[in-house]
């Protein structure tokens, strides 16, 4: 029969380039595993983020909480109520609403960014690498000459709703409440974005606040937090909504798995099929061949599984940590398995150079860039 070996040097240098390139494109695969599905600081998925973004649930389980019949009075609120004070307060709720939502809204210029609830907006207060404060912060504290990603200050003026109907005059008079505005929509996010004052739309303002700036359909009197109650949006929210919010939407996993399905299909079944053609015994080329795709298949379906009620979603989700490290494993040595297979001693010789040098750009490329990106998440994850 035909084998690996037999093939002519130039059929060998393609199926050799071809073996290859797919070992690098898997070990990218592996950073966009990080980025999309890794917490921070993880250079892999925990069991948490699986489940998390999986399942939609926290990992261990956990009783879910029976929701508050009061939603308006709870966390920082009513801790802040027991004090008895109240002082100057911004209707933050309102003022999102007037200068965020009308944009990002079905219909808007950002409809696909929606900010129309606390749930849309948690996903912006979510501290990054390139966001230290948030992605929200980033952008309320940009440049006010930028529209971009990375501004949206003009939200308050040229690019709000009503500025084009302002004359030169009152857009002068207005322009120290629209600043006022963007002041204090940054001090609820640096306070944490605490939910409650959203919810009961008053949010306390800072001590030496200019509150006579502000416009009066926006000043209220609020509660002031406790001093224990302020903290990190992500230590306020219930574990369950924090992993709820993760969760991969039915669209997103339905783009991503034709995506791999179709892509894999293709790759694994010719890294297989090439694997196939050794000459190792043929119990081992009938497993070897075909278990990286089947693997595949069995990992795609355990994240459709995964979105069963718990507990058996979540075993599903866990169960995807055992059915990729089938298909990097397996495809792994069908590569070196192939490759080893197909040359003689001077082939090898080679191979084992090769090796060795994809191991130490490896290892420098771990130190130089790989550690220092994990170390920088932790700070911003350590805040």
């Amino acid at each position: 029969r035909l084998t690996l070996r037999d093939l002519p040097i130039p059929a060998k240098l393609v199926v050799s380039a071809f073996l290859i390139s797919v070992g690098i494109g898997y070990l990218w695969a592996m950073a966009q595993i990080h980025f999309k599905h890794a917490s921070a600081g993880n250079p892999l998925p925990t069991t948490a983020d699986l489940v998390a973004r999986f399942s939609g649930v926290p990992w261990p389980l956990e009783a879910k909480p029976e929701p508050d019949p009061d939603p308006k009075k709870e966390g920082e609120t009513a801790k802040a109520d027991a004090l008895g004070v109240n002082v100057a307060g911004v209707k933050v709720k309102q003022l999102i609403k007037t200068r965020c939502v009308w944009c990002h809204s079905k219909g808007g210029e950002k409809e696909e960014i929606p900010f129309g609830t606390y749930d849309d907006l948690s996903k912006y207060l979510v501290k990054t690498t390139d966001h230290p404060k948030g992605h929200l912060h980033t952008v309320l504290t940009g440049s006010p000459k930028n529209w971009n990603k990375k501004s949206m200050v003009k939200a308050f003026f040229e690019k709000s709703a009503d500025w084009e109907d302002l004359s030169p005059a009152e857009r002068k008079r207005q322009t120290p409440q629209r600043e006022a505005e963007r002041l204090a929509l940054v001090a609820w996010v640096e306070a944490g974005a605490p939910k409650a004052p959203y919810e009961a739309d008053a949010f306390a303002l800072p001590d030496g606040f200019k509150f006579q700036d502000l416009p009066e359909g926006l000043r209220t009197t609020a509660a002031p937090a406790a001093p224990t109650a302020v903290g990190a949006a992500e230590k306020a929210a219930d574990k369950w909504k924090e992993a709820k919010r993760r969760q991969l939407s039915v669209d997103a996993l339905t783009q991503s798995t034709h995506a791999h399905l179709l892509t894999f299909a293709v790759l694994w079944a010719a890294t297989g099929f090439i694997f196939a053609f050794t000459t190792y015994p043929a119990v081992v080329r009938g497993l070897l061949a075909p278990l990286v795709l089947v693997a595949q298949v069995a990992d795609v379906a355990c994240w459709w599984l995964a979105r069963l009620d718990p507990p058996t979603g979540p075993y599903f989700a866990l169960a995807i940590m055992a059915t990729g490290a089938i298909v990097g494993l397996g495809l792994a040595a069908q590569i070196v398995l192939s490759l080893w297979n197909m040359y003689g001693a001077k082939g090898k010789l080679v191979l084992v150079v090769l090796f060795l040098a994809g191991a130490g750009l490896f290892g420098l490329t771990y130190i130089k860039v790989i550690e220092p990106q994990l170390q920088a998440e932790r700070a911003v994850q350590a805040g």
